[in-house]
C-alpha cells in the first residue's frame, strides 16, 4: 500500500516550557510550565499561548525554548509528563531544581524523536486498519523473529514493573485495614458518574430488520502476538486483594483522610518510579508492535508471531436508534450504578522527606 505525499501532511505543533518573574525580573522559584500547542492553520505558536497566559498574571512570563514536532503533540506531551512525574508540582508546572530546564528540554527531543520516526508507519497502519485481512500467514523471516523476541523481553520488563506499582497501589489503598481512607497528597477515592449502557446484543435478537436498516458497516481490528507472557498474581498480592474487599467505608457520602508519614510517603515514592520507569518501556512495546502491523501489512498474520484480523461487522449506535424510534432504545438503555474509584497521585505535591 503506497502512501502519497499529501498523506504525510502533518500539522504542525508545540511543546512549550514557560517560567514566570517577579516585577523585578527573578524567578518565581524553580517551577516550569510544560504544555502544548496544536498546530493549526493560523500558525498559533508557543509565544501565542503565551500571551494568553499573560492576561490576568501579574508576573511576567517567559517562553524559555519549545520543541516543535510533527507528531501527535498531545501524545509528546502526555509521555514528557509521565517521564518528569516525580517532579511535577500541579497540573502542568514541575520543579526543575537545581540543573534548570535544560534536561527536560532534551528528554522532549528524545521522546520525540522516537514519535516522528514513526508517523509514516502510523499512517500505513491506518489505513491497513481500514480493510479486511486476505486470511493468509506469512512464514517468519529473521527480522519478525527478531522483533518478536525484543517484543517479549520488552513485556516481561513490562510486567514486572506494573507489578510493583500495583503492589505499592495495593499497600496504599490497605494501609487502614478496616476502613476505606484517603491520604492526604497521596491518594483518594472518587465516586464516577453513573453510565449509560446500550443492549445492542439483545437489541439485534429482538428486532433483526430494524438492525438491519440502521446498522453500519465497520471493520473490526484485533492485534495478538504469539507466545505471549501471563502474569500470574502473587500470595502476597492476593492478601492485599482480599484485605481490600474487607474494607468499608465509615461514611457512605464521603471520604476520611489520614496524614501521610514516612512509610506512606516511601510507598507512594515506590508507586512514582514505577510509574516514571513504565514510559520508555511502554513506548518501545507501542513501536515494536506498529513494526510487525507494517510488516503483516494485508494478511492476517506471521506465523508463531503475531495476528492481526480485521473483519467486516455491522454495528448500530445508540444515537442511530434514539433518531428512529426514541422509546424503542429506551427499552435497551440502561444507567449503571455509581461506582467508586481509587487513585494515586501521578506527582508530588509536597516534598519527599
Amino acid at each position: 500500500m503506497d502512501l502519497k505525499n499529501s498523506d504525510l501532511k502533518q500539522n504542525i505543533g508545540f511543546i512549550y516550557f514557560m517560567t514566570e518573574r517577579d516585577l523585578y525580573g527573578y524567578p518565581c522559584g524553580p517551577y516550569v510550565k510544560i504544555g502544548l500547542v496544536k498546530g493549526n492553520d493560523d500558525g498559533r505558536s508557543s509565544f501565542e499561548r503565551r500571551k494568553e497566559h499573560q492576561t490576568g498574571n501579574p508576573r511576567e512570563i517567559i517562553v524559555e525554548a519549545e520543541v516543535k514536532t510533527l507528531a501527535q503533540v498531545s501524545t509528546l506531551e502526555s509521555l514528557v509528563h509521565q517521564r518528569l512525574a516525580k517532579y511535577r508540582i500541579h497540573g502542568e508546572w514541575f520543579n526543575y531544581g537545581e540543573y534548570g530546564i535544560g534536561p527536560y528540554v532534551e528528554l522532549t527531543k528524545e521522546i520525540n524523536k522516537d514519535l516522528e520516526a514513526q508517523i509514516k508507519d502510523n499512517l500505513l497502519i491506518n489505513q491497513y486498519a481500514l480493510i479486511e485481512d486476505n486470511g493468509e500467514e506469512l512464514k517468519p523471516s529473521s527480522e519478525e523473529k527478531d522483533i518478536h523476541r525484543e517484543l517479549l523481553e520488552t513485556k516481561q520488563s513490562i510486567i514486572k514493573i506494573k507489578n510493583e506499582k500495583e503492589l505499592a497501589k495495593l499497600k496504599l489503598r490497605s494501609f487502614d485495614k478496616s476502613f476505606y481512607r484517603d491520604i492526604e497528597g497521596i491518594c483518594f477515592y472518587e465516586k464516577i458518574k453513573p453510565q449509560e449502557n446500550f443492549d445492542k446484543v439483545n437489541f439485534e435478537k429482538d428486532h433483526p430488520d430494524i438492525f438491519e436498516a440502521l446498522s453500519v458497516e465497520v471493520i473490526t481490528s484485533n492485534f495478538t502476538i504469539k507466545k505471549d507472557l501471563k502474569n500470574k498474581k502473587s500470595e502476597e498480592v492476593k492478601k492485599l486483594v482480599d484485605l481490600i474487599e474487607s474494607q468499608k467505608f465509615i461514611r457512605e457520602d464521603s471520604f476520611d483522610s489520614i496524614n501521610r508519614n514516612k512509610d506512606l510517603i516511601k510507598l507512594h515514592s515506590i508507586w512514582l518510579d514505577a510509574h516514571v520507569e513504565l514510559q520508555p518501556f511502554e513506548l518501545k512495546k507501542k513501536l515494536l508492535e506498529n513494526k510487525l502491523k507494517v510488516l503483516v501489512g494485508e494478511n492476517q498474520g506471521i506465523k508463531d508471531i503475531c495476528s492481526w484480523k480485521r473483519k467486516k461487522k455491522k454495528q448500530i449506535t445508540k444515537n442511530a436508534l434514539l433518531r428512529f424510534d426514541p422509546e424503542l432504545a429506551n427499552k435497551y438503555i440502561s444507567i449503571s450504578e455509581s461506582q467508586i474509584r481509587f487513585k494515586v497521585n501521578d506527582h508530588r505535591p509536597y516534598h519527599f522527606e
